[in-house]
């Protein structure tokens, strides 16, 4: 009878630290794929952010381009002169079409840019969502104190 007690023992405590073990297993298994979901997470994010820098740079490069456009246009309408001067009207109205078309150009290209921006934005959220996972899941795995 004490063999059979003591068999019944051994045999609980074998399965309580099998599913102890799984448990433990499972949760590994769970931080490590954590951790490779915060790293891609990151990586996307931050070449995004570089991305974002890139094109944000060429759109104020554009810009000023656009804002030249606008003085040149501007120059020809000098109220001092009464208008266009009939010898360069041509060219203005080249000059302002031109100008017309990069407007558009920039309107197009700031919708792009504040369309980047809040993909990046979306992208670092995630990160930091993940992020935030993981660490709980590690608080799980090894308690404080």
């Amino acid at each position: 009878m004490a063999v059979l007690v003591v068999l019944a023992v051994v045999t609980a405590v074998t399965v309580l630290a099998l599913r102890s073990y799984r448990e433990e297993r499972r949760l590994i298994d769970e931080i490590t794929t954590l951790r490779a979901e915060v790293y891609d997470a990151r990586v996307s994010a931050d070449a995004c952010r570089n991305e974002l820098a890139y094109e944000e740079m060429r759109f104020r490069r554009f810009n000023s381009i656009v804002d030249s456009l606008g003085v040149d246009v501007r120059s020809y309408e000098e109220a001092e002169q009464g208008g266009v001067p009939e010898e360069v009207y041509d060219e203005y109205l080249d000059r302002f079409a031109g100008y017309n078309d990069s407007v558009a150009s920039w309107e197009g290209r700031a919708e792009a840019l504040r369309t980047m921006e809040q993909r990046c934005r979306n992208l670092v959220i995630g990160h930091n969502t993940l992020a935030d996972s993981l660490r709980s899941r590690l608080r799980d795995f090894a308690p404080e104190g």
